[in-house]
């Protein structure tokens, strides 16, 4: 027997893509803020760290019993992850101000030299110039 499964429009694709980074976004924000790597989150919830990538980025929505076990981990309201978002117009008020940077030393300093960035004021640009190709080359290995 075969299931009648109605598929989804590009419009309610595009809604769910919506929630589904807005979500995202704030699991990333309290796994940054609490000081949580990826595969730490990821034993929490017997899943693979890439599944936290894919649930951060938003390409996979997060499950009700999944946000029940990460808000009981970080010790907030099951709502948390959904804080923030219109339902009726679907849209997020985060800013990419509000986004925590995830720190990875190499690939600050690789896309520091690529990139500089105006607001760093010499934190890591300064030390840019002592350091040889070659060595940004092993840093990144």
């Amino acid at each position: 027997m075969t299931q009648n499964r109605k598929q989804k429009t590009k419009e309610e694709r595009d809604q769910e893509i919506k929630f589904n980074k807005h979500c995202g976004t704030r699991l990333r924000n309290i796994r940054c803020k609490n000081g949580y790597s990826q595969t730490n989150i990821a034993d929490e919830l017997n899943v693979s760290f890439q599944q936290i990538q894919k649930y951060e980025k938003g390409f996979n929505g997060l499950t009700y019993e999944k946000s029940c076990k990460l808000a009981k981990f970080f010790n907030v309201d099951v709502n948390y992850f959904a804080d923030g978002f219109n339902l009726d117009n679907y849209t997020s008020n985060l800013k990419y101000e509000d986004r925590f940077p995830e720190i990875n030393r190499c690939n600050q300093v690789r896309n520091e030299r690529l990139y500089p960035n105006p607001n760093s004021y010499g934190d890591v640009s300064d030390h840019l110039n002592n350091i040889s190709n070659e060595e940004i080359l092993k840093i990144g290995q």
